[in-house]
């Protein structure tokens, strides 16, 4: 007992030691750094985002979704990888986050947020165009893998080695936080409403999750392609409910937006305590850039185990996945607006659970709902947050024993989520996420600077193959 105290000391020494580094990078040279670069492939690839809009989503959701079954002995459909990689970018960040953006922001942050996903989906285009382009087959399994680390090996050359293992190391160690903290959320949700001990609510779901991550990579992929949609459908028909109901304030709603995405919003008596537009600009674009993933180079991971002909054929999903990142985002932003819940003064989930109880007319059925998606939101990130985590492993070692021993570590740290120890640190865990990510985002970062030719010159090239018609099948 006593070196578990001792455990949990220095980890608060530890935490308290990087938290203002984590905070100073999330705010202006994070921001700063992910604007550049989305500029930089915006002007390199022609604008390809905004140019190919609609024909990229009529070949990802259209030619795309009638391929979704297809599973080859080397790889899955690029519909799979793209349910797989929403688990991740889908999740607790497009409702609590979105709550935090508000709550501290201002309305005005929901603008902000557009502006991040906008920004966003040329980069996730470009990290997920590299890891496909430097895919290769796993030893072991024959299925086709990749990531930051092979394109920093393949693409960069021993010289830049550092920054693969930098990466696959602060990665792997965020995995072990990732199943704690949402299945935290899991059971924060669930006993909100049920009469249920936290710690049974932690062990069931570390036991799911460990029989979901132990059938391997089809398993997960097939497990996706059917709770993601499902779960962003039952989302999006509860929140346009909402929306119907106050159908008649929506353009108040949107001028809300615009007017203090600009000029900010004083303090309301007994409620919002009030945000510059320097605020909104801040929360929004943190969380933006946090929800939809960008620049963090996690995404190639689970593209990358799509077999494909030419990489850009795989990273247009990418952009097909920040724009419904942002669907979402903007309706949970525009639920809490439109219900007056931002005037209460709370914040993340509180915010957005009152939004919708309002919403609702004030019934426990919007919380017990809201609460149901919160669940499958947070155990889908918890499964890739452990995919990932795997996959970082792997670039070290290739040893089952080690796999084996990592993935129950994982589980242990799920169930550990639920515990009442745990549950009074978990904003040290969330604090130390956001150190380990934003060094990640910056280590990917200097990646797709260092590699952004081979993208402008593959997209010019994949442009070419599409007008010609000799784009191979999806």
């Amino acid at each position: 007992m006593q070196i578990f105290e001792l455990f949990l000391e220095g980890f608060t020494a530890f935490v308290e030691f990087v938290v203002p580094i984590g905070n100073f990078l999330w705010e202006m040279p994070m921001l700063i750094a992910l604007t550049a670069v989305a500029v930089l492939y915006t002007i390199g690839t022609r604008g390809f985002q905004f140019r190919c809009f609609s024909r990229i989503l009529r070949d990802t959701f259209g030619r795309g979704m009638s391929r979704a079954n297809q599973v080859s002995e080397q790889g899955i459909s690029s519909f799979r990888a793209f349910c797989m990689a929403l688990c991740n970018t889908l999740g607790v960040g497009n409702i609590v986050g979105v709550g935090i953006a508000v709550g501290l922001g201002g309305p005005g942050a929901i603008l902000w947020i557009w502006m991040a996903d906008l920004l966003g989906t040329i980069i996730k285009y470009g990290e997920i165009f590299l890891g496909s382009k430097y895919q290769e087959a796993d030893p072991e399994t024959g299925m086709y893998r990749g990531g930051i680390m092979f394109y920093v090996k393949k693409g960069l050359g021993r010289r830049w080695r550092w920054v693969a293992v930098i990466y696959a190391g602060l990665y792997g160690l965020t995995a072990f936080n990732t199943p704690a903290t949402q299945v935290n959320s899991i059971a924060s949700a669930i006993t909100q409403y049920f009469p249920i001990p936290p710690m049974a609510i932690g062990v069931v779901t570390a036991a799911l999750l460990a029989l979901v991550v132990l059938g391997g990579l089809k398993r997960i992929s097939g497990f996706a392609e059917k709770v993601v949609p499902t779960m962003a459908v039952g989302y999006l028909l509860m929140t346009a409910v909402v929306l119907l109901r106050n159908a008649a304030l929506l353009p108040d709603t949107f001028a809300l937006i615009f007017r203090s995405a600009f000029t900010g919003i004083p303090a309301i008596l007994g409620g919002f305590g009030g945000a510059s537009a320097s605020m909104a600009i801040r929360y929004g674009f943190a969380r933006g850039f946090y929800s939809n993933g960008a620049g963090c180079g996690d995404a190639p991971f689970f593209h990358s185990s799509v077999p494909v002909s030419h990489p850009g054929q795989q990273a247009i999903w990418g952009i097909s996945e920040v724009f419904v990142d942002m669907i979402v985002c903007t309706c949970t932003g525009l639920v809490i607006l439109s219900t007056g819940a931002w005037e209460t003064g709370l914040r993340g989930a509180a915010l957005t659970t009152e939004a919708f109880a309002r919403g609702l007319g004030g019934t426990t059925v919007g919380g017990i709902a809201l609460s149901v998606i919160i669940t499958a939101f947070a155990f889908t990130t918890a499964l890739a947050g452990i995919f990932i985590g795997e996959s970082c492993l792997r670039y070290f070692t290739g040893n089952r024993i080690a796999r084996f021993l990592y993935r129950s570590i994982l589980c242990v740290a799920a169930v550990m989520g639920s515990s009442p120890v745990f549950m009074e640190r978990l904003e040290m865990l969330w604090l130390l996420s956001d150190f380990n990510i934003a060094i990640c985002d910056l280590l990917s970062i200097l990646v797709l600077c260092l590699m952004c030719r081979e993208v402008f010159s593959g997209t010019r090239e994949y442009e070419a193959l599409r007008r010609g018609g000799t784009q191979p099948p999806l």
